[in-house]
């Protein structure tokens, strides 16, 4: 899909390499200039202009540090959004048109913008609250809530309303058996983002859509494929309770019921799932 559809993708990704580029070239010159401010500030030693240098520098740290901090969060919604329409282009729900419009899906639908940002701030103090145990456990729950933002977005789309919590909840149980595989397909690309940083980043022209296009197939495979695999009854009883069925749950029913091998969930390998 990349390799044929590569301007469209490019376009795209547009907004979010230059917001990219434009920090990179912020945390550089925030470097430089804080150095700058230091050495002036030493060089004044005891003189009294070293509080007037001092106070430049704070002020300057923390103008650069929000600066970098709101860029940051603008690229992440775009990169969610634009993940939203990689999940439609594999589903084959959109077309590959008018790439600079659709790089904004996230600001243009504002139940997507709330429910992005609410599901975001609400899985990552769960997360820091569950690394005060462990680091560990905070990353294998940061790895479970991962799927939620897609799962809500997804039930808009179908015009079920669900709340934040229940939509985590929903990614908790649809990550059962799953995390290992999201972990190692990002531990694949690895490889690519250090020779792309030897390449001053310039590499992110591709690496950063091939990477979001995996993102948004490990999504699909793991969803679609489990509602796909589900018997009629089952579907029913997520459409009656609004949640998704545990695993351990679908595999004492299949054993009860002698449902057919297909409806019984296998733990599946996603070192492939990158999208050519």
């Amino acid at each position: 899909m990349l390799n044929s559809h590569f301007p469209f993708f490019l376009l795209l990704f547009l907004p979010v390499l230059i917001l990219e580029f434009g920090m990179i070239a912020a945390q550089y010159s925030s470097g430089v200039g804080l150095n700058s401010i230091w050495s002036f500030n030493n060089y004044l030693g005891s003189n009294s202009y070293s509080t007037v240098a001092s106070t430049v520098n704070i002020k300057l740290a923390v103008g650069l540090f929000g600066f970098v901090f709101l860029i940051s969060l603008i690229s992440g919604l775009l990169m969610t959004g634009i993940q939203f329409v990689g999940i439609d282009l594999l589903r084959n729900e959109t077309t590959f048109e008018q790439p600079v419009t659709k790089s904004f899906t996230i600001f243009n639908n504002g139940e997507y913008f709330i429910g992005t940002l609410m599901i975001s701030i609400i899985t990552g103090i769960l997360t820091f609250l569950w690394s005060f145990l462990l680091i560990i456990p905070g990353i294998i729950k940061g790895y479970a809530y991962s799927q939620a933002i897609f799962i809500y977005r997804d039930a808009l789309d179908k015009g079920e309303k669900i709340g934040y919590f229940e939509a985590i909840d929903r990614s908790r149980q649809l990550m059962n058996g799953h995390k290992v595989d999201l972990f190692v397909l990002g531990l694949s690309y690895i490889g690519w983002f250090l020779l792309s940083s030897l390449t001053l980043n310039l590499l992110d022209l591709w690496v950063i859509p091939y990477y979001n296009l995996a993102i948004a197939n490990f999504y699909v495979k793991i969803h679609d494929d489990q509602a796909k695999h589900l018997p009629p009854f089952f579907l029913t009883q997520i459409n009656q309770k609004s949640r998704m069925i545990p695993r351990r749950t679908i595999q004492n029913k299949a054993k009860n019921d002698c449902l057919p091998a297909p409806y019984v969930r296998r733990r599946q390998s996603f070192l492939a799932l990158a999208v050519i």
